[in-house]
């Protein structure tokens, strides 16, 4: 028998209603709609549905922190105060969805700035790892949250935590060039020298990523970096097996941190890229003095490598030096350093620039391949003596 009109909208109604109370109880919906008022409701019915989960393991409170609803996050985090329920706000706090993140995880994540420094001062766990090893150290420094990063190191991070492919923070501040973090996790005790899985330290992997950045995303401040790096004490010949900080430097035509690394004493390699001299690499890509500094810090050059920069001269000819900005003073520098290579093939070093290079290359091992320089103004030797091991003669071999 068919039911009466009375009966179908009876059971209308009571269908609506079941519904609606469904749709009420279920904390995960009512925060994503940003429905504040329901998501108290609930709470007040049932305190325990904060930890609610959907089918990507996400609380509640997963789910406010990504839309930046942080009165609705206030409201899943604001338990009484008794230490039991101060626990379970906490425990809220470090609970992880399927992927391994905690609601901070997802707050650095979204830059939301504002609800990380809240979840720290409430004490979540800063050294969880999400399923691919990262604390939220590894993706506040990633997502250039520098406020954040320098706030967690305050709590307690530990800034050597590392990922699956043994990333540390140090290596994420490196990719992205903030001096600033990277300052700060030096200070905090980060290891400067941590190698990646790919054997990559903080240093090369500031150079891998300013080779392979894009026009639009440009790494401009490798110069600073890279002078950082090398001021708070990273070893300065440590390299991936492809490539050392000298190579590097060279590769990136950047003399000046080149220099840098051999004033301060890094290992002079004789093999550059393609298995060629370094001192090919130095003519080809750098500044003509660089050329000098490494014959003058050992390095000896084969008389194929200087029958190589002589060819290399007829490329840089009077038209190719007018073009804009190359100035016509490059090109008869490098025929002057040709010039007095081949000078010193025929002229061997002296006794006193040997004992330099011998006296360089045992600090270097002695200080951990750190620089030197601050150890020779420590030796116990004439003043003139320690300006010759530190190359401060070394504007007397510049050509005018």
């Amino acid at each position: 028998m068919g039911l009466c009109t009375d009966t179908r909208r009876d059971l209308t109604v009571h269908m609506s209603r079941l519904a609606t109370t469904r749709d009420a109880g279920n904390i995960i919906e009512a925060t994503k709609a940003n429905r504040e008022q329901e998501v108290k409701q609930i709470l007040s019915e049932d305190p325990a549905s904060r930890f609610q989960v959907d089918e990507s393991g996400r609380t509640a409170l997963h789910w406010a922190t990504e839309y930046g609803y942080s009165r609705i996050a206030h409201v899943l985090l604001n338990v009484p105060n008794s230490s039991e329920n101060v626990a379970l706000g906490q425990s809220l706090l470090n609970k992880c969805d399927f992927r391994g993140q905690t609601a901070l995880h997802i707050a650095c994540n979204c830059k939301r700035e504002d609800l990380a420094s809240l979840y720290i001062t409430l004490h979540s766990d800063l050294n969880l790892g999400d399923r691919t090893g990262n604390t939220v150290l590894h993706r506040a420094v990633r997502m250039n949250l520098e406020t954040t990063a320098i706030m967690m190191c305050d709590f307690g991070a530990d800034t050597n935590a590392r990922n699956e492919i043994q990333w540390t923070p140090l290596h994420e501040a490196a990719r992205t060039g903030n001096e600033t973090i990277i300052r700060v996790l030096v200070q905090r005790g980060a290891d400067i020298d941590a190698v990646t899985q790919n054997r990559m330290t903080p240093f090369l992997t500031a150079f891998f990523y300013y080779k392979i950045a894009s026009k639009g995303n440009a790494y401009l401040n490798l110069d600073s970096v890279w002078k950082l790096l090398i001021e708070c004490g990273s070893c300065l010949s440590k390299g991936d097996g492809h490539w050392t900080p000298l190579t590097a430097a060279i590769a990136c035509d950047n003399s000046f941190i080149a220099s840098l690394l051999l004033f301060n004493g890094c290992q002079i390699e004789k093999i550059g890229r393609w298995g060629r001299g370094i001192l090919q690499d130095a003519f080809a890509c750098s500044e003509p003095m660089l050329v000098k500094l490494l014959v003058l810090l050992g390095y000896i050059p084969t008389s194929e490598e200087i029958t190589y920069c002589s060819k290399q001269i007829p490329m840089y000819s009077k038209v190719f030096m007018r073009l804009p900005g190359l100035g016509s003073g490059l090109h008869r520098d490098r025929q002057a350093v040709v010039k007095w290579l081949k000078a010193r093939e025929l002229c061997p070093p002296s006794l006193s620039e040997c004992c330099r290079v011998s006296i360089r290359g045992a600090m270097n091992v002695a200080s951990g391949d750190k620089s030197i320089l601050a150890n020779i103004s420590k030796l116990p030797i004439p003043n003139k003596l320690k300006q010759f091991l530190a190359m401060s003669d070394f504007t007397h071999y510049l050509l005018d």
